[in-house]
């Protein structure tokens, strides 16, 4: 069985193998997604941090927005797990 549960404090889970799928596939194709490190060390948080950015909650699979957790100017919400992020980065296609 693959992982379903993904960051130290269990940021981001998954119900079952092919709602992992689904996800994986939008965040690896959608253009209304983009993975950024927000420098929060700037404004005095301890480091900056990987996020995954989505512009548009249209066609978002339920997997996903169901981890998600609020936008802020210029995005609908976020996801804040650097261990998703590792993971899916480097296979994006967009």
């Amino acid at each position: 069985m693959t992982k379903l549960v993904y960051g130290k404090n269990q940021q981001v889970t998954f119900l079952s193998e092919a709602e992992k799928n689904e996800a994986i596939d939008y965040l690896i194709s959608s253009p209304d997604v983009e993975f950024v490190h927000e420098q929060n060390q700037e404004s005095g948080a301890w480091a900056s941090e990987k996020r995954i950015h989505f512009s548009s909650e249209i066609g978002v699979p339920q997997g996903l927005v169901r981890n998600w957790t609020k936008g802020r100017a210029g995005i609908v919400a976020r996801i804040n797990c650097a261990e998703l992020y590792d993971e899916v980065f480097p296979l994006r296609t967009v």
